[in-house]
């Protein structure tokens, strides 16, 4: 027989053993219940959008993962909690915004969620964008008496999807009316720059902006039109007209063209003009229509006038009245 000794024994030995079993049947006495904290969290290169981490890793017994937890002082929407592989001990954070301060740390995580503590805690700020865009080579080439064509290569930036807008300059002063973009080769841009003074002598420039607005600004380029006697301005377009309304404030106006005493119809242009104010769009030339964009809702006024090559300037049609609305 066992006696009542031994019997408490054994009881107190079975007891011992299924609090060392772990829940999947392994003896665990000694292992963690979670991960240990990662340590010695260092920044590295830090550029305009990226910061380089890297720590001392971490030891469980089970797989794991880690957090970085990135906090931004300067937008709380910029927060954010990347998970990198327990094999890694490195990051590079990336795309980040410009000239932000962030607080950074990281813990480790295993499969059932257990967490670590955090690591120590670094603070760092990215960089400020100070470097302009690449320089613009500019040409230009007179098209006739009135209008002269730009055309320069694509600016890039260090920073991706960062550049660029351009502004335009005439004997130093910006310009921000009579302007067509143009099609040009694949890496350029062209524009075409309307209503010059025939025989006129103008110096041009081209600046590039990144959108943190850091500027490169081409080389001056001279240009002198054409001269012309023709100081006669084209007929005033009539019957303008609302030929298709595609909804959206978007629609297509026709006209009967305009006849001038020197140009041929198919050289004449036409300016559409939109509660008072000139179309933004490409202005076309020997054309009986063309589309534009509302800008009143729901009341708009379209005119239209006509241009010749010597940049005279017919008065403007008989108003044309459309009541139009936005999507």
């Amino acid at each position: 027989m066992i006696s009542r000794q031994t019997s408490r024994f054994l009881i107190l030995t079975a007891f011992v053993f299924l609090v060392v079993l772990s829940f999947d049947g392994t003896v665990t006495s000694s292992a963690p219940r979670v991960p240990t904290a990662p340590t010695n969290l260092t920044v590295g290169a830090v550029t305009e959008t990226t910061i380089a981490l890297s720590w001392s890793s971490s030891k469980h017994n089970r797989p794991f993962s880690y957090r970085v937890r990135m906090t931004n002082h300067t937008n709380s929407q910029y927060n954010t909690v990347i998970t990198v592989a327990s094999s890694q001990t490195s990051y590079l954070a990336r795309f980040l915004p410009m000239n932000s301060n962030y607080s950074i740390s990281v813990s480790a995580v295993d499969e059932r969620g257990n967490s670590s503590a955090s690591s120590n805690t670094v603070t760092v700020r990215t960089l400020a964008d100070e470097t302009p865009p690449s320089t613009p080579v500019l040409e230009t080439l007179v098209l006739g008496p009135s209008q002269v064509r730009l055309s320069w290569n694509n600016s890039t930036d260090n920073i991706p999807l960062n550049c660029c807008s351009y502004l335009f300059f005439m004997n130093g002063v910006r310009i921000t009316q009579h302007i067509n973009w143009a099609a040009a080769p694949a890496g350029h841009n062209a524009i075409v720059i309307r209503h010059l003074a025939p025989g006129s002598t103008n110096t041009f420039r081209v600046d590039a902006i990144d959108y943190q607005l850091n500027t490169a600004s081409s080389n001056p380029s001279t240009a002198t039109t054409e001269t012309s006697t023709d100081t006669v301005a084209p007929s005033v377009p009539t019957n303008v007209r609302l030929l298709r309304d595609n909804g959206c404030a978007e629609v297509w106006l026709g006209w009967t063209q305009s006849i001038d005493d020197v140009d041929p119809q198919f050289a004449i242009e036409y300016e559409i003009y939109v509660n008072g104010v000139l179309s933004p769009l490409a202005v076309s030339a020997g054309v009986s229509e063309d589309f534009v964009y509302g800008t009143g809702f729901p009341d708009n006024t379209f005119t239209v006038k006509a241009v010749d090559r010597s940049g005279n300037t017919s008065a403007a049609s008989a108003p044309l009245f459309v009541q139009l609305w936005p999507c």
